[in-house]
């Protein structure tokens, strides 16, 4: 536990308060990032410009030129930077 948590131990109230509030906090970011995820599954499900996704297949997913395979690598690489996953 943190020092705020240490000095609020003897004073429960005020440790369920903090508890809350961190909860609170916790389910917002949750909220935030479901969102973010079906947002982008939403754009990845509609974008046509893909070669495939796992409804249409992937039958011109290997005839695709270098560029347009580099431009799709730099999407992901932008999706999973605004998840914070890089």
């Amino acid at each position: 536990m943190d020092l705020e948590g240490q000095r609020n131990s003897s004073n429960p109230s005020a440790m369920l308060a903090s508890l809350l509030s961190r909860r609170a906090k916790l389910n917002d970011e949750l909220r935030n990032i479901e969102k973010q995820v079906y947002e982008m599954e939403t754009s990845y499900l509609q974008d046509p410009s893909q070669c495939g996704n796992v409804l249409k297949g992937f039958e011109g997913f290997l005839s695709t030129s270098k560029s347009t395979t580099l431009l799709r690598s730099m999407r992901l690489v932008e999706m999973m930077e605004d998840l914070n996953l890089v």
